[in-house]
């Protein structure tokens, strides 16, 4: 499963979805949503590339550099850490920042914590097991979205079928009410792999919005920016472009082209 792109497609279309994490309540997400743009930055004299990072859009407010860790990785903490004091030094030393580690479960949080214990001990990092993010009735979207990212697949397309429901209801904004269907949508692709994409159409109950052409623009938008996303990410991970192209099925001059781009 290629979370990152996932994620990020998350966090950029319900940005309130890290302060809602962070205890604030549903005004004061938004509120705070409003005031910072989410980026996924890279560092390209490290080849440090960040799962995301929530810029201020205005001074005083602390930075959050979030990391996504669905793998076993020792090092998660010190590549947070690496990541923040690189940005630090690029931009500005004096700027208050936050970390943020979302596992899947808390069995992938690594057993060496010393060098890490007073950041965790003072809120300076934090830490979140997405297995056991407690289950709320009427979730915000985003929110329930990250439910639905980490339930099982017997009781997954129940959940995405409300998910779907609630955007129908709940989203005035066309634009919006489209990528989160397609996010929906997307997170079902991952789980029922075995499965065609007519098939969860039908199971989703889309078809209603589908052919509308906000729905459509905000389709081939979303999926060029998911694919690129996942071709950067597979980059850093030491990945060649055949065997991207290969994992992704898809033509491998288009990878190359992704990654041209990536380097300027």
């Amino acid at each position: 499963m290629v979370t990152d792109p996932l994620f990020y497609r998350l966090f950029e279309t319900t940005p309130e979805t890290l302060f809602l994490l962070l205890g604030k309540s549903i005004d004061q997400a938004n509120e705070l949503a409003a005031r910072y743009e989410f980026q996924a930055l890279e560092f390209k004299e490290t080849s440090h590339r960040t799962d995301g990072v929530f810029i201020p859009k205005e001074p005083g407010l602390p930075l959050y550099f979030l990391e996504i860790q669905f793998y076993d990785l020792p090092s998660v903490y010190a590549d947070l850490l690496a990541k923040a004091f690189t940005y630090l030094k690029q931009h500005d030393p004096a700027q208050a920042f936050f970390g943020m580690v979302l596992f899947a479960s808390r069995a992938l949080e690594p057993k060496g914590l010393a060098p890490y214990e007073a950041l965790l001990n003072a809120g300076l990092v934090q830490r979140f097991y997405l297995d056991e993010l407690p289950e709320m009735a009427n979730a915000p979207l985003g929110l329930a979205v990250l439910q639905l990212i980490q339930h099982v697949e017997s009781q997954a397309t129940a959940l995405a079928r409300r998910l779907v429901a609630r955007v129908k209801t709940e989203i005035d904004n066309a634009a919006l009410r489209a990528k989160l269907i397609e996010l929906i949508e997307t997170v079902m692709i991952y789980k029922l792999s075995r499965t065609s994409r007519e098939e969860i159409e039908t199971m989703l109950h889309v078809h209603d919005i589908r052919e509308t052409r906000v729905y459509q623009e905000a389709k081939e938008e979303g999926s060029k920016e998911t694919l690129a996303k996942a071709i950067v990410n597979m980059a850093a991970k030491k990945m060649s472009a055949a065997k991207i192209a290969g994992i992704l099925e898809v033509d491998i001059e288009q990878v190359k082209k992704v990654l041209a781009a990536a380097r300027k």
